[in-house]
């Protein structure tokens, strides 16, 4: 874990504005996915490709991807949670180091080693499937996995087999009680690229789920129920310095 970060405080402060936290997260259903520490912790946002980077530029990068297009003000995209149904139960991402999910991130990606201090990882324990076996949902941020569009997620097997690779992801996350194939249902924004920001459902079919580019499910949020992962708030995250590197 990170323990000492050097932020600007103006910069700090603004994100500060833009993103809130989960706080007061409720308990989840027992046979959802289970918490290796019970611990929350605040995670990331998005974070602009650059050959220099830094926390405080990937800072400042991030409050820039959150800027909402005039048609997008007031319409409950104000801030990176507004989306999320009001039933949705919320969960903050996993604060134990996983050394298999390091290593996933670092194989399947190709992080050299003078990024890994600079690549954070979250993720959590769910049953996608309900078959009593965890899942790990991995969301990775850092120069090589994250662009305007959102950042990179593996979908690994609780033994560190890769099972799926995602782009363009943002958190957080809702995983939906709707089953479908097999598998529950996957709603997050879509955003980046000039696109309309957007609600989109990934569902499962042909042995993987749909990607986010890919889907053309564009959803209201407000009829979904489920619980959202990588619950997480930036500005905190980075303040607290209670996040995960490929260092740990």
């Amino acid at each position: 874990m990170k323990k000492k970060l050097t932020v600007m405080i103006g910069v700090t402060a603004a994100a500060s504005m833009l993103l809130f936290g989960c706080s007061g997260l409720p308990m989840l259903p027992k046979n959802f996915g289970s918490s290796q520490d019970g611990e929350d912790v605040y995670a990331a946002e998005d974070a602009d490709l650059q050959e220099e980077y830094s926390l405080e530029e990937e800072l400042e990068s991030g409050m820039e991807g959150m800027e909402l297009d005039e048609g997008m003000q007031g319409s409950g995209f104000d801030d990176a949670f507004a989306w999320l149904p009001a039933s949705a139960q919320r969960m903050a991402s996993e604060t134990a180091p996983n050394e298999l999910v390091r290593a996933a991130i670092i194989d399947e990606y190709m992080i050299p080693e003078e990024e890994w201090e600079a690549t954070r990882y979250y993720y959590n324990y769910v049953d996608l499937d309900d078959d009593g076996n965890n899942e790990i949902f991995v969301l990775a941020a850092g120069p090589s996995v994250s662009g305007s569009g959102g950042s990179s997620a593996l979908l690994m097997e609780e033994g560190g087999e890769v099972l799926q690779t995602f782009t363009l992801v943002n958190p957080p996350v809702l995983v939906t009680d709707e089953i479908i194939n097999g598998y529950r249902e996957l709603a997050l924004v879509r955003s980046g690229g000039g696109a309309e920001t957007e609600v989109v459902l990934l569902s499962y079919g042909n042995g993987a789920y749909e990607t986010v580019s890919e889907t053309e499910t564009v959803i209201d949020p407000d009829i979904l129920s489920g619980t959202a992962i990588l619950c997480n708030d930036l500005a905190a995250d980075l303040e607290s310095g209670n996040f995960l590197t490929l260092t740990d």
